[in-house]
């Protein structure tokens, strides 16, 4: 099942890295249709699954919270989304097309894809995946890393794979989102880094921006 991140008339706007419950509702009423929570202890950005339960309460359902799992056992993942804590699973890791098959289809889940040249995009059509996440390659790193990949590929792999929806991130700031956008022509855009003043630290003002824009650019079929 497609998350409600790519069901938007708009493009869709995921706000991903959110680590305090004061920056959460901040991007939910900057207008995000999304949050993105890191749950791989090693990232900079990580959250504990059991602090963002504690916030659930004061969240609006309305708003989709997307946990982001990097190599984690599906009985994890299957406990987080039964409990409601997320609304859907995006798998961010090495995981391989026999994990993400273990997942029914109704369960709400998204594969990202690390991008580095044309052949990066040849293992997607494997997984089945009705929506995928590009990001940029870059080594060592699980998503978050600030930097970009050309766009260009994203736009050839959108343009032939009209049924997948495809959530463009790597690299994505207020200053460059409309331009991203316009090239790639994604179901929604996903950033981090480019909204933060230090990792982890989301400047409230950006993200505004970063929404701002992104919703203007309504340029959905």
């Amino acid at each position: 099942m497609k998350p409600r991140l790519v069901q938007q008339e708009h493009v869709g706007v995921k706000i991903c890295g959110v680590r305090t419950l004061h920056d959460a509702l901040s991007a939910c009423d900057a207008g995000a249709d999304a949050l993105g929570f890191n749950f791989w202890p090693h990232s900079k950005r990580y959250l504990d699954p059991s602090e963002l339960s504690k916030w659930m309460r004061d969240m609006p359902d309305s708003v989709e919270r997307i946990g982001v799992f990097v190599n984690a056992g599906t009985e994890e993942v299957m406990r987080l989304l039964e409990d409601g804590v997320v609304h859907a699973a995006q798998f961010h890791g090495d995981e391989t097309s026999d994990y993400y098959k273990k997942f029914s289809p109704a369960t709400v889940c998204l594969k990202a894809f690390t991008v580095r040249d044309a052949s990066s995009l040849d293992v997607v059509s494997g997984f089945q995946a009705s929506t995928v996440l590009l990001d940029a390659y870059c080594p060592g790193e699980y998503g978050g890393s600030g930097t970009s990949f050309e766009w260009g590929l994203g736009q050839s792999f959108v343009a032939d794979n009209p049924a997948t929806s495809v959530v463009l991130a790597g690299g994505l700031s207020p200053s460059n989102v409309a331009s991203a956008i316009s090239q790639v022509r994604p179901a929604a855009v996903d950033v981090a880094s480019g909204v933060e003043s230090a990792p982890g630290v989301k400047d409230h003002s950006m993200v505004r921006d970063f929404v701002r824009l992104a919703h203007e650019m309504n340029i959905r079929d």
